[in-house]
């Protein structure tokens, strides 16, 4: 059984039109009213004659809302298998949900649409796309092309770890992509329809506030890779500063592998609520990378050696942020579409 979970806040037609329609293609629903207030008492009370409503106290946030769906799923539906998010102001069309639970049938154990954000596309909601996209590869080196969707399906099974990810608001979808990609769980990406009404009006999201919440969660999920970086420089300059460029075909290579033993060790702390399996893709790439930096050192030693280790290191580690976004992007293993 797959059921339909919609997180709504001060909902319009939309919500009611979409509900009609899930139940004319038998799937079932359960709709969260977000504290939207007395006001839309009635527009919740004609849900309630096509989905099961639960009603928040307060206005809490989109992530929170999500999660008291998924507390409230196993009780209200005890035979349900599978569950998909879809937002409520009619961005979502009928056609793809039914798309997703048919990819969910057929053993996708999590399912991420993704939009094709080219074209007549809202000024703010493509910037913002374009953005994330960047800060989220760059950051966890997992390109996907659509990390902002909100309709995507799950397996039940996944719940419990959906429930230990951070975030309240809209913070919450994206730091349940980086959660999903420390535990590689396979995510199937399902192209969709791109809906934008009216400028995308009906949208609650805040472009700035909301937007700096994200980063922020995203940031704070992802502080030991920071921490990472600060121990990788600090122990650059202690080698410029006591060997230079002397012997910096093992130097180099010695921080690399010590940052990346770092990063495995506190990451495994970080996430040991969930099944951490980020160590041998953290190796990997830190390998890749380190090996670049000495041959690089190696270089600038001959032909610069007037130029620091810490910079000469620094400047390619630079160079090489949209190199990365883009071999992510083109090259290296995608997650599976259909």
């Amino acid at each position: 059984m797959i059921v339909v979970l919609i997180p709504a806040y001060k909902p319009d037609e939309a919500l009611l039109r979409l509900l009609s329609e899930l139940e004319g293609e038998g799937l079932s629903t359960l709709v969260v009213d977000d504290g939207s207030g007395p006001d839309y008492a009635p527009v919740f009370a004609r849900a309630a004659e096509k989905a099961t409503v639960l009603r928040a106290p307060r206005n809490e946030g989109k992530g929170a809302a999500l999660k008291r769906g998924m507390r409230a799923l196993r009780e209200s539906f005890p035979d349900c298998t599978h569950f998909i998010t879809a937002d409520a102001d009619g961005q979502h069309k009928t056609k793809d949900i039914l798309r997703v639970a048919d990819a969910l049938r057929e053993g996708a154990s999590m399912v991420l649409t993704s939009r094709d954000l080219h074209g007549d596309i809202p000024l703010r909601s493509r910037v913002g796309n374009d953005l994330s996209r960047w800060v989220y590869t760059v950051l966890t080196g997992h390109y996907l092309d659509d990390n902002q969707s909100g309709l995507r399906g799950f397996s039940v099974e996944q719940i419990d770890w959906l429930l230990k990810a951070g975030g309240s608001k809209y913070d919450y979808e994206m730091n349940v992509l980086f959660y999903a990609d420390k535990q590689h769980i396979p995510v199937t990406t399902l192209p969709i329809e791109t809906v934008y009404i009216e400028g995308n009006r009906s949208s609650h999201f805040r472009p700035v506030p909301d937007t700096l919440r994200i980063y922020r969660r995203l940031f704070a999920s992802a502080w030991v890779t920071f921490l990472s970086l600060l121990l990788c420089e600090t122990a650059l300059i202690a080698v410029t500063a006591t060997l230079g460029y002397r012997r910096v075909e093992w130097s180099v290579p010695l921080i690399g592998a010590g940052t990346a033993l770092f990063s495995i060790a506190l990451n495994a702390i970080r996430f040991s609520h969930i099944r951490y399996r980020d160590g041998s893709r953290v190796l990997l790439y830190a390998a890749v990378r380190f090996t670049a930096y000495t041959v690089w050192a190696l270089l600038f030693a001959r032909l610069a050696p007037w130029v620091p280790l810490v910079i000469a290191v620094d400047l390619l580690a630079l160079a090489m942020v949209p190199i990365r976004y883009f071999v992510h992007k083109y090259i290296r293993l995608r997650p599976k579409k259909r």
